[in-house]
């Protein structure tokens, strides 16, 4: 048998440190690693079902827990789904940011162009609808006058009534002031010269 150099008796003792090493776990994992875990689940299950309200709530507290750029995709995900658009597009570009050579980065620019879109296409029908609100020339439309629940005045009972009494009223005045004037009655007239 011959002896052991030192060297080769420091190499053996390392190995062996090293082989025991990795028979045992390198670290437990950690109550912020297991409670963004627990809230990333719940949020998985219920972005399954649809509950995207519920879905971003538990992704944003696994964000908290633990921030790691893909529950900010998440949270895009979920701000996507409830058409929430500002919220969606800051999400995903913060995701970018954290995650700048991400796999999916074409296609959450992809997703980003389309945002931007929807929210214009969103902002213009909320425009239309306003002016269609307000009436075809909008509210500063002075060629038929409005009133408040958006009828044209001429369409209000009011408005005839009004023309009916200063027809009457016009009426009255001419058969008064006409060549005749004032005309006789059984009490007779005062008349002043």
């Amino acid at each position: 048998m011959t002896p052991l150099r030192p060297l080769a008796v420091l190499a053996l003792a390392a190995g062996l440190v090293l082989g025991l090493g990795a028979l045992t776990p390198v670290h437990a994992e950690d109550a912020a690693t297991r409670t963004a875990r627990r809230h990333f689940q719940k949020g998985e299950k219920l972005f399954a079902l649809g509950r995207f309200d519920d879905a971003l709530e538990q992704y944003e507290q696994a964000f908290e827990a633990r921030p790691l750029p893909a529950f900010l995709f998440n949270i895009g995900q979920c701000h996507r789904n409830l058409g929430n658009y500002d919220q969606a597009i800051f999400s995903f570009r913060k995701y970018l940011d954290q995650s700048p050579d991400a796999d999916n980065r074409d296609a959450v620019l992809e997703l980003i162009d389309e945002l931007e879109a929807d929210k214009q296409r969103a902002e213009e029908a909320a425009r239309r609808r306003e002016a269609a609100r307000l009436g075809p020339g909008g509210p500063d439309d002075d060629r038929k006058p409005r009133g408040a629940a958006g009828k044209p005045i001429y369409a209000r009972w009011w408005f005839w009534g009004g023309v009916a009494a200063v027809a009457g009223a016009s009426t009255g005045a001419y058969f008064l002031l006409r060549d005749g004037g004032v005309p006789s009655t059984d009490l007779g007239n005062v008349v002043f010269d």
